[in-house]
């Protein structure tokens, strides 16, 4: 009975099996300057408006000019007033690093001197019409303008991480807090030995605030710093590998750490690592051969990528994906450049329940996505139908009660919920189409099969 039920599993959805469905944002982000800063560096989703923010090194969106900054509503891409710009190098282009929502307000940070036209170095507000200055942050010592790499919202306030040493007057070397008003500065305890890019990495875990970036100047090691009271503690063994720490990441209530490191304690640990109990653990080979810019928790599994093509010691293509204890197959088979084999994925999200990713890449498994795409990995062994009339499922999202309809010449039926990896949670006999009470099941994205005398129709649905 067993292998009657398996074959008709295979029949049914192997008929026709995908991998994934990418799924371009229309035209994609494209950069036509001579100055390449690298298209998009950073994502967020503002769940208040559901609506998707880039930020890059990058000229257009669409076909609309927006200079670094850009805002997706679902179906098209605008400009937020005339974006940003870098005008200490020379460069028409600024570059963010990252996004954030504070209070009623968007956040953006990153290489700039220019908001909207006015003066804003190092970091900027936008208040759905109009860009203001929030803080001039310089580097001296390096007689450039300073950049803010990372934002995190903790306690109501909004923290920053990055290359500096003042902010307007107050002297600040790397850290410091808004609290909507007024900065305050929270490097005391800082290695003086931090160099380079600075601090780049910022989280807050377990009510405690961490960061990571660049401490090796004299050869001692990258660290991952705490902050108890008024001052910075070393959390875990040094880590070596003359390279830095560049992202931290909470999944399965530990902390992650990625960046550009090989070794710790002496073990082969590869660009990224997790805290369990202060005590840093491997994650079965890490990834290679360069820097892990990102991980991302997606669908119960940690999404990873970068600068990569190999996953515990296995081929990988610039997305790997790790489920706490072994590294898995992302079923991506193809990430390019332009002109080059090899794109970067930089930057990820979650967007309408797909996976977001961004970075340096003109398409993903053969299509055209122009450096932001959304990863459908819903779809694995199932043909869809999506655009079936004659089913209706709603609402959609679920969190409460999932409705099932059909046209009138169809009202009765089987009915069967299947998860993400095609295992049935739920079916009804055929007979009368009934409701189904969702609130029992686990978060995720589902596919709602419902069978009648005329056929099979499918439908995808989120449950949350």
């Amino acid at each position: 009975m067993k292998n009657i039920l398996l074959l008709y599993f295979i029949m049914v959805f192997g008929s026709k099996s995908y991998s994934q469905t990418i799924l371009p944002f229309g035209l994609g982000i494209s950069d036509t300057s001579a100055i390449s800063l690298g298209p998009v560096r950073c994502v967020f989703v503002d769940t208040i408006t559901n609506e998707l923010y880039a930020g890059g090194g990058f000229e257009y969106a669409g076909n609309k000019k927006c200079n670094g900054i850009a805002r997706w509503d679902g179906t098209d891409w605008f400009p937020l007033g005339t974006g940003i710009l870098d005008t200490i190098p020379n460069s028409s282009l600024g570059n963010l690093t990252d996004i954030i929502r504070y209070k009623n307000d968007i956040y953006i940070a990153g290489f700039m001197t220019i908001a909207g036209g006015k003066e804003a170095t190092g970091i900027a507000r936008w208040d759905g019409n109009n860009w203001h200055s929030v803080g001039r942050f310089k580097s001296t010592g390096a007689n450039l303008q300073g950049v803010v790499f990372s934002m995190e919202v903790f306690n109501n306030e909004l923290y920053v991480v990055g290359g500096f040493d003042t902010i307007n007057n107050i002297i600040s070397d790397g850290v410091a807090k808004w609290d909507g008003q007024n900065w305050t500065d929270l490097s005391q305890g800082i290695p003086t030995d931090c160099y380079g890019d600075g601090i780049v990495a910022l989280l807050h875990f377990n009510n405690e605030l961490y960061i990571g970036g660049n401490f090796n100047f004299f050869g001692g090691g990258e660290k991952l710093l705490k902050r108890v009271g008024n001052t910075w503690i070393q959390v875990g063994s040094t880590i070596t590998g003359d390279g830095i720490l560049e992202r931290l990441k909470i999944y399965q209530n530990k902390l992650y750490v990625s960046g550009y490191f090989s070794s710790l304690s002496g073990n082969a640990d590869n660009n990224m690592i997790y805290l369990d109990n202060n005590v840093f653990q491997s994650t079965a080979g890490g990834v290679l051969p360069s820097n892990c810019e990102d991980m991302f928790e997606h669908q119960g599994e940690l999404y990873v990528s970068g600068a990569i093509n190999i996953a515990g010691y296995q081929p990988i293509v610039g997305i790997a994906k790790w489920n706490g204890s072994q590294w898995l197959n992302a079923h991506i088979t193809s990430v390019e450049e332009t002109f080059s084999p090899n794109g970067t994925i930089s930057r990820m999200a979650e967007y309408n329940g797909n996976l977001v990713v961004s970075g340096s890449f003109s398409n993903i498994n053969g299509v055209s996505v122009n450096n932001i795409a959304m990863i459908d990995f819903s779809t694995v062994g199932f043909q869809l139908n999506q655009q079936n009339k004659n089913l209706k499922v709603f609402p959609n999202p679920a969190s409460e009660v999932l409705n099932i309809q059909l046209d009138k010449s169809e009202q009765k039926g089987k009915v069967r919920l299947y998860n993400q990896i095609g295992q049935q949670v739920y079916q009804q006999a055929n007979g009368s189409l009934q409701n189904i009470v969702v609130t029992d099941f686990a978060k995720g994205i589902y596919v709602v099969e419902v069978e009648t005398e005329k056929g099979v129709m499918r439908q995808k649905v989120v449950i949350e």
